[in-house]
């Protein structure tokens, strides 16, 4: 079904995104760090630089969570039995799930780091 307005998409868009946090355990953990991230930076005052590489990165990682989530959903209504090429696909879509985290860890570390250094010097 095609929506014919922007609000009606927008809508749909809403919709699936409380899917996603309703359906995914793994969503709402990356939701629940994404939050903490938020706390974090505004605690030791990142500038826009830092919070548009810490942004960049988690909402890379919840799109990817969405995307994963979306093919196991798809795969598991084409079948629940054992089907190897499924299988395939959704560890690659966990994967990518899984370097998008390694990455946001990554931005994270660069960027709390020092600033963690600068309010706690040794």
């Amino acid at each position: 079904m095609k929506h014919t307005n922007f609000f009606s998409a927008l809508k749909i868009a809403v919709i699936g995104i409380q899917g996603l946090f309703s359906e995914s355990r793994n969503a709402r953990i990356q939701l629940v760090i994404f939050l903490l991230v938020l706390v974090a930076g505004s605690i030791v005052g990142l500038n826009r630089f830092e919070w548009l590489w810490l942004l960049i990165a988690s909402a890379i990682v919840l799109a990817l969570e969405a995307v994963n989530t979306s093919i196991e959903l798809l795969a598991d209504v084409y079948t629940l039995e054992f089907n190897l090429k499924i299988k395939q696909v959704k560890d690659i879509a966990a994967g990518a799930v899984l370097i998008a985290s390694i990455f946001a860890l990554i931005v994270g570390a660069v960027i709390f780091i020092p600033n963690l250094r600068a309010m706690f010097p040794l």
